[in-house]
């Protein structure tokens, strides 16, 4: 049995500022082996995604992050809401053809966070639970959004 804990591979989570859809406030996080290799082209269509999803984020006043992850030559999508609540809401898109689509899960029981995802999860776990303790005026949002993740996960 091996007790390395690092004997599995890592990946790296990059903090790439906030993104705004409308009244929809996000932090946006770049997940991979090299950020370096997800390209601006690739993130501005993740972007483009987000703006025209059915979910309409720009009509909702919300909070919450996104993690572009490239997996292999592919890309997963997660964009996370809070609701202004203490449960997590996801939309997942995927990228194996050049554009962004709906990643369509039908069964009950269906995978979530791998264990890379799940470094930024948690962090923004915390930040939020901290956030839900405040009066949640606009400087508890900003300081919210100012407590990001960046590092090996």
């Amino acid at each position: 049995m091996n007790t390395n804990p690092t004997s599995y591979p890592s990946k790296f989570a990059a903090f790439n500022g906030i993104f705004n859809v409308g009244k929809t406030r996000f932090k946006w996080y770049n997940l991979a082996e090299n950020t370096h290799d997800i390209s601006s082209e690739d993130i501005s269509h993740a972007k483009t995604c987000i703006e025209n999803a059915t979910e309409h984020f720009q009509d909702i006043e919300d909070l919450g992050f996104v993690i572009l992850h490239r997996c292999g030559s592919n890309y997963l999508l997660l964009v996370c809401t809070w609701r202004s609540e203490n449960e997590l809401w996801e939309s997942v898109y995927y990228d194996g053809t050049g554009k962004f689509e709906t990643w369509e899960r039908n069964n009950n029981h269906i995978p979530t966070y791998c264990v890379w995802e799940m470094g930024i999860v948690y962090h923004e776990s915390r930040a939020w639970k901290k956030f839900l303790g405040t009066d949640k005026q606009e400087n508890n949002r900003q300081q919210y959004l100012d407590d990001f993740f960046e590092g090996e996960v």
